[in-house]
């Protein structure tokens, strides 16, 4: 085999984000928008795109190549649907792709934990202390509790789609996880309280996912929102979208990922979505993603832009 092909999902945290960190429970879906890294031979180096130098995709691939005794080069060609810089694990899936696709060209199979490990190493060089939780939903895809000392736990979300609706800002992960490590620093009383509280919401968000309760669902974004806003992880354009969705239909909205900027996430019942979608589309960018998608798998190299 001289070139092999895989795709890894991108991905929301519904609940949770920033207090992973600190090994309290988060829940995350894997999203119906995909990243796509084919890998072929080549006889100098790994190299991405035409360019050399160090970045998660190649380091990925640099560490599936060292535990399989592979000498050789490696080109790297990268497609993705997936937004950068905005909270919807754009980075991991393409980690995640880049080490599936040297595993399956050089293994000739997806080593999944493999493919796992390497993918949380090409993340290290640019998240502050990654937490693992983009890694392994781009590898194993699904939905479920992801908690740093425990890893992943599957489960069942009875939600089949989210609104994501990005702000346009775009921002830097270990940027925001150090401004929480700041705040917890500062005001380390305050900090356990909130983590107690987030934890509480996960538990109550549980219930809510398994029995499709879109209201309950809603306001507990709301009061998981409120927490990333203590911690001053929300933005001007974080708040000015929740706002809108708000005005506009929405039961619930926060935001995901890191905050700063980013996209946020929302529910609302199916029959209100199509004029929460024309409202929000008229200023920002808006997508209707399926949760619980595939994870990592062999793949064909799409067309995309």
């Amino acid at each position: 085999m001289m070139r092999a092909c895989a795709s890894a999902p991108g991905k929301v945290i519904l609940f949770g984000e920033h207090f992973v960190v600190y090994d309290k429970p988060a829940i995350v879906s894997a999203i119906g928008l995909r990243a796509y890294v084919e890998a072929v031979k080549s006889d100098r180096g790994i190299v991405l795109d035409g360019w050399g130098g160090e970045n998660p995709a190649v380091k990925a691939s640099a560490y599936v190549t060292d535990r399989l005794g592979y000498s050789g080069g490696l080109n790297l060609r990268i497609r993705s649907s997936i937004p950068q810089s905005v909270g919807l694990g754009s980075s991991a899936s393409v980690s995640v792709a880049s080490a599936a696709a040297t595993s399956l060209l050089l293994k000739g199979e997806l080593d999944l934990e493999l493919i796992r490990r390497a993918a949380h190493m090409g993340e290290s060089l640019v998240h502050y202390r990654p937490s693992g939780i983009d890694t392994t939903i781009a590898t194993y895809g699904g939905g479920g509790i992801y908690t740093r000392s425990k890893g992943f736990r599957s489960m069942s979300l009875n939600l089949d789609e989210i609104l994501i609706i990005n702000t346009g800002k775009a921002r830097r992960t270990g940027d925001l996880v150090k401004r929480v490590k700041e705040f917890r620093d500062a005001h380390g009383e305050e900090f356990e309280k909130i983590l107690e509280d987030a934890e509480g919401i996960i538990w109550e968000a549980v219930d809510a996912l398994k029995a499709r309760d879109l209201e309950l669902i809603g306001r507990l974004m709301m009061r998981n929102q409120e927490l990333l806003r203590r911690v001053g992880v929300s933005s001007k354009e974080i708040e000015d979208v929740i706002e809108l969705c708000m005005r506009s239909g929405a039961l619930g909205a926060k935001l995901t990922g890191a905050g700063g900027g980013g996209c946020v996430i929302a529910v609302a019942e199916d029959e209100k979505i199509p004029q929460l979608m024309e409202a929000l589309g008229r200023r920002f960018e808006v997508m209707r993603c399926e949760l619980m998608a595939e994870g990592v798998r062999e793949d064909s190299f799409p067309d995309l832009p």
